[in-house]
Order: structure tokens, then C-alpha cells, then sequence
């Protein structure tokens, strides 16, 4: 998604804004004011009222020139009325779609800073870096970053079907063959790779389209189309308990459940759609 009023703060060199909105998070999700279906961003000098302002916040930017605070809330804190925590698949389309995405944003910052205290070679505590989202440690040098772990997914298409996939618990929802990749692996390797080993079918003209954050934890999905270029769908049961074609006609008749909207899968989906329209065809 884009974020055309979002202007990213480099970390630790500035002191933080007096006031802003406020990205809280628990192990629930994100904290946030809900008035009937609407749901607000707690703002003002502190996350939440009468609680003091956090000492571990981090500032990840502005929106629209008003500052983008995140802190870390300790899930024994009791909540003030009207104060709820939802998940970030719960927000969507409830948010502003920027702000959305400065929530996946704050949930992957604060995730890495809960989570990477120590030296992975030495154990040692680790120390922030000046002007960094970085940590060093003291004893051995070794620096650590928040991580980005690429996934690719594809749409496979041949003329006016696409290979879709089902795995366990996602009931009448299909969508589409995703995967890791892995050390010494191209995206495109990638592709060719996962594709085969979950379903069996052979792919060429591999073409890459779009990517989109994915914040569970760190992920970044690359999205591509392939061309169908043989083989019969043999599924890896480890991964799939299903994998068929559909056809644009069965797609637009509701069969089967798609991705939800926010999803690069749903994306790819909609794109190709598009493009099998006769307007499209001409």
C-alpha cells in the first residue's frame, strides 16, 4: 500500500514530540478508541489517559505533519474504558488505509525491539546506534537490524484459469501458492521452486508485479504472475489439502471464497480478473 502522507523519522536523533498519535500495542494488537464502529488512534501526550507517558517509545514519523509514536503496553495493564486492542487482519478497512500501514509498521518495529536484546554471537546485551534502527553489541561488534523476510506469490495462470490452493482450517477460501525464500534463492527460483513442490505444475514467462509489507511478524510478499507450462496437480499434503483450477466464470459466480482485499493474493486475483474482461481482451 502506498503512503502518501507518511514521512518516515529516522530513528535517535531527535527528541520525541510532546504529542502525537499513539501506535500501543499488547500481545493482543494495536490499542485504539472504539465508538460504535468507529475506531481513533489515542492521541494527545500519552498513549492512554491516566497512564504515564511510556518510557520505551519510538518515533516512526509523521502523518500529515502530526507525529507517529509507538510503545509496547504490558498486558497486565487494564485498558480505560472505551480502549480496546485488535489485531491488524480486525483493522483493516477500519483505519485509514495510511495509518493501517503505520500500524503494521510499529507492530514490526516493536516486535524486533521486544525481541532482539541480546548478542545472537556473544549474549551480551545489546546497545542502540545513534541515528539507527541498529543494535551493536558492546563486547563482540556484532550489529543487528530489523529483519525482512521475503516471501514470493503466485498466480499461475493458463488462458482463462488460474491454480488456486486450499490448506486446513481456511474453509471455503482458496488462494494462491506462496512461500519463504530461501539462502542462495532467487525470486524467481523461488517461484519455480514452491510451485512445483506444493502442486506439481511446471511455470514459465515468470513475471513479477507488485510487493506489500506483511507485518506477521516481518515478512515483505513479492507478488508475480506465471504462465502454466505443464504437469498435473500433485499436491504436497504437508502443505495443501487442495489445489484446483478455476476459471474467471467460476471466480465471478463466488466459487470459490477469495483472500480478503488487503491481501497482495486478492490483489493478483483482481488484476487478472480484470484482464479477462472482453473490454480488456479487445
Amino acid at each position: 500500500m502506498p503512503l502518501p502522507n507518511f514521512k518516515r523519522a529516522y530513528p535517535n536523533n531527535r527528541p520525541l514530540p510532546e504529542t502525537g498519535l499513539w501506535f500501543a500495542i499488547n500481545q493482543h494488537g494495536v490499542i485504539v478508541l472504539a465508538n460504535e464502529d468507529k475506531l481513533r488512534l489515542p492521541s494527545g501526550t500519552s498513549h492512554l489517559p491516566g497512564i504515564e507517558r511510556p518510557a520505551n517509545a519510538i518515533l516512526l514519523g509523521e502523518v500529515n505533519q502530526v507525529a507517529c509514536l509507538a510503545c509496547t503496553v504490558p498486558d497486565d495493564i487494564v485498558l480505560p474504558d472505551g480502549y480496546r486492542a485488535l489485531g491488524l487482519r480486525d483493522l483493516y478497512g477500519r483505519l485509514d488505509d495510511t495509518l493501517y500501514v503505520v500500524a503494521g509498521y510499529a507492530t514490526q518495529m516493536l516486535h524486533w525491539q521486544r525481541t532482539s536484546n541480546y548478542c545472537a554471537n556473544c549474549g551480551a546485551p545489546l546497545m542502540p546506534i545513534p541515528n539507527e534502527w541498529g543494535k551493536r553489541c558492546p563486547r563482540c561488534s556484532f550489529t543487528a537490524y530489523p529483519p525482512v523476510s521475503p516471501c514470493t506469490i503466485t498466480l499461475v495462470h493458463d488462458e482463462d484459469r488460474i491454480l488456486m490452493t486450499h490448506k486446513r482450517g481456511w474453509g471455503p477460501r482458496y488462494g494462491l501458492v506462496a512461500g519463504f525464500v530461501e539462502p542462495g534463492e532467487t525470486l524467481e527460483q523461488n517461484v519455480e521452486r514452491e510451485i512445483m513442490e506444493e502442486t506439481g505444475v511446471e511455470v514459465a514467462d515468470i513475471r513479477y508485479w507488485r510487493s506489500q509489507p506483511w507485518p506477521f511478524p516481518h515478512q515483505l510478499m513479492c507478488g508475480f504472475y506465471a504462465r502454466y507450462a505443464g504437469g498435473d496437480i500433485v499436491i504436497d499434503h504437508d502443505e495443501l489439502d487442495d489445489a484446483r483450477w478455476f476459471t474467471a466464470d467460476d471466480i465471478h459466480n463466488g466459487r470459490p471464497a477469495l483472500p480478503a482485499p488487503l491481501s497482495i493474493a486478492r490483489q493478483l486475483i483482481d488484476n487478472w480478473l480484470a484482464s479477462q474482461s472482453p473490454a480488456a481482451r479487445r
